[in-house]
């Protein structure tokens, strides 16, 4: 479809429909905190709110950064120690945690736990094998800043259901902290820094970032833009400032209204790039760089929708890491006239780095850690919304999206739900689509094995089969073709069904043929042939083995390098 009508939709279309209902939280945090960055300590006194009360004799289970110690306040439940199981839900990085059980006395609907202790793990690389390796800690706290999440496990986690919070964060003069949701009361004085953060929709987890801040704001509309920098910088926060209210603005009009009060630009104190709900965590060097403003930045803008807006069924396969890059790193390149090389680059990467044997299906997708889950869980996905929407058009698709969102705010949502949802936008019955691509292995790889060209009285005719070459079954596809004529500017375009592994289609042509490009837009996801390729060096970093020849008269310096 075309990108002028798709962009056009973005500010045109309008869909009305019935309220979501979104999740209700499990439970609420409601915390007074303390950080001691000098001792990477925290004293928190947390006040447990649950939505189902806890009944006389029953138990429920928690776990908690192991470095911490806890304590029950009152006789209302008692609290002891007991076996930690071999998983615990999804926890990326491991960090010494102990599970405790609390058993209710009688009908008790909120408990308070007092529990303080040292958090602290140095940096750590990760994905050494992967392009864009980087450091990364589960949790720390320390003079450089405050880096807390679900990982660190400094709160209480029962389980993994949505919880709501209240975080009352109390702090070194000059400090500041930032969690998702609202800023509700800020107390900054030479003595003490004092900032209370709430969240009452749904969150899947609690994120607490604390440094000393420069702060910059500007509205944009129902929601503020704020950037927090660890030095003073008021123009490059401006030009963050501004792009954000642009960004939201761009993807209020495509999905829906924007699911928080706020969103901000928040400097790390190392090199990241994380999206959280409300937030981004970027380190000091990329925030600096310019392409980054109008590339990663209205992507990290972008997961508010998809990812912390609609949440991840992770055991089905994580969806919203290509469909954020898709309507973020693929539109911007789209709106520039780039999309086809962007998608050949997709194509490139999948082809270079996913050999035989590393390939997986997108249901085992979770999270990016190599270049071979990037291929898969960020391209390959890309591909599928890409083929989406040349499948169903550009106003089903643009609905769906709205769809989507509507029905599964603050709710989790799975390629299944995804396919229901597209489903009704378009009328269509996707079954066999998503079940090809999402639950399938591998990729089609196409060549024209047969062509033959004759006049017919004025018109040409053309015979042009074409061949599945890949192993395994063969896909249903819908095979773009342009074909170049004699004495026209224009390429005569069309597209062919193909469900075997050859077919032969015949076409009526108002000139000579002189060429045919399959697929010249890159809108399949395929193996590329080797001829569609410029040189790259993923052609070496993503073989099993990798020859390297050296010019004999070099330098001796250089070749034992």
């Amino acid at each position: 479809m075309g990108t002028i009508k798709f962009l056009a939709l973005m500010w045109s279309l309008v869909l009305f429909g019935a309220a979501f209902a979104q999740a209700e939280p499990t439970l609420h945090h409601d915390m007074q905190i303390t950080l001691d960055p000098h001792a990477h300590r925290l004293d928190v006194v947390d006040t447990i709110t649950f939505a189902n009360p806890l009944q006389p004799d029953s138990q429920i289970d928690f776990v908690l950064h192991a470095g911490l110690s806890v304590q029950i306040e009152g006789q209302v439940a008692s609290l002891k120690k007991i076996a930690m199981p071999h998983t615990i839900g999804r926890v990326r990085h491991a960090v010494p945690r102990q599970m405790y059980r609390l058993s209710a006395g009688s009908d008790i609907t909120q408990v308070t736990l007092k529990y303080s202790g040292e958090i602290y793990h140095p940096m750590s690389s990760t994905g050494e094998e992967y392009s864009r390796s980087f450091n990364e800690t589960p949790g720390v706290i320390d003079t450089g800043g405050v880096f807390l999440a679900h990982a660190s496990f400094w709160y209480p986690v029962f389980g993994n259901g949505p919880i709501s919070f209240k975080l009352d964060v109390s702090m070194p003069p000059r400090w500041k902290a930032v969690s998702q949701g609202r800023r509700i009361e800020e107390d900054v004085s030479k003595q003490r820094s004092r900032i209370v953060w709430a969240e009452q929709a749904p969150q899947e987890e609690i994120y607490l970032i604390a440094a000393e801040f420069s702060e910059y704001r500007k509205s944009a509309g129902a929601v503020e833009a704020q950037a927090f920098l660890r030095e003073p910088d008021a123009a490059l926060a401006q030009r963050y400032l501004d792009v954000t209210a642009q960004f939201i603005e761009m993807y209020r009009q495509l999905i829906g209204p924007y699911p928080y009060a706020k969103f901000a630009l928040v400097e790390n104190f190392w090199e990241t790039g994380y999206g959280m709900p409300s937030f981004t965590l970027l380190g000091p060097k990329v925030i600096r760089l310019p392409f980054i403003l109008y590339s990663s930045y209205p992507h990290e803008i972008l997961h508010n929708w998809w990812g912390n807006g609609v949440y991840v069924d992770y055991e089905k396969g994580n969806w919203a890491e290509g469909l954020t890059s898709y309507l973020a790193d693929h539109l911007f390149k789209e709106q520039r006239g780039e999309g086809a090389a962007f998608r050949r680059g997709i194509l490139q990467n999948y082809t270079d780095f996913v050999l035989e044997g590393k390939d997986f299906p997108l249901s085992s997708f979770t999270a990016r850690h190599s270049s071979v889950s990037e291929a898969i869980g960020y391209g390959k996905t890309q591909m599928l919304f890409h083929m989406l929407r040349q499948s169903i058009g550009d106003e089903a698709f643009v609905k769906g999206l709205h769809r989507l969102y509507r029905q599964y705010k603050f709710k989790e949502a799975s390629f299944t739900d995804l396919e229901e949802v597209f489903k009704g936008a378009s009328d269509t019955d996707l079954e066999a689509f998503f079940k090809q691509w999402v639950q399938g292995v591998g990729a089609p790889k196409l060549e024209i094995s047969q062509v033959a060209a004759e006049q017919v009285g004025t018109e040409w005719k053309l015979d042009v089969r074409l061949s599945q070459i890949q192993e395994g079954p063969a896909y249903q596809l819908n095979v773009p073709l342009a074909i170049t004529l004699a004495g026209r500017d224009q390429a005569y375009q069309t597209s062919i069904s193909l469900a075997a592994r050859d077919s032969t289609t015949s076409l009526r042509l108002p000139a000579e043929p002189l060429r045919i490009d399959v697929d010249p837009e890159f809108d399949i996801f395929r193996r590329l042939d080797r001829a569609e390729i410029p040189p790259a060096l993923s052609q070496a970093f993503g073989a099993d083995k990798a020859l390297l020849v050296l010019p004999a008269q070099a330098p001796k310096a250089m070749l034992d390098a």
